[in-house]
């Protein structure tokens, strides 16, 4: 896959902003319960509404949750 920019905002969660821009992210819950959305954060900031009961590996986010905060770029691992 190659790289692709798309504007996104604060207004919603990242995962629904990568759908409406025709990219796939695995995810179960869309609650922040499972992890499935966990995507690589390569650079930038992201912050969470609310606490994801999910566990969130250093260096990673959950897509269903996340807010952009600034500029960011992720990887996705097929």
């Amino acid at each position: 896959m190659g790289k692709k920019q798309i504007l996104v905002t604060e207004e919603e969660p990242l995962l629904i902003q990568l759908e409406r821009a025709g990219i796939h992210v695995e995810y179960q819950c869309r609650e922040g319960y499972c992890s499935s959305c966990s995507i690589k954060l390569l650079w930038g900031h992201v912050s969470y509404p609310f606490e994801p009961l999910a566990w969130v590996q250093s260096g990673y986010l959950l897509a269903c949750c996340a807010i952009v905060k600034s500029d960011i770029e992720i990887a996705f691992f097929d």
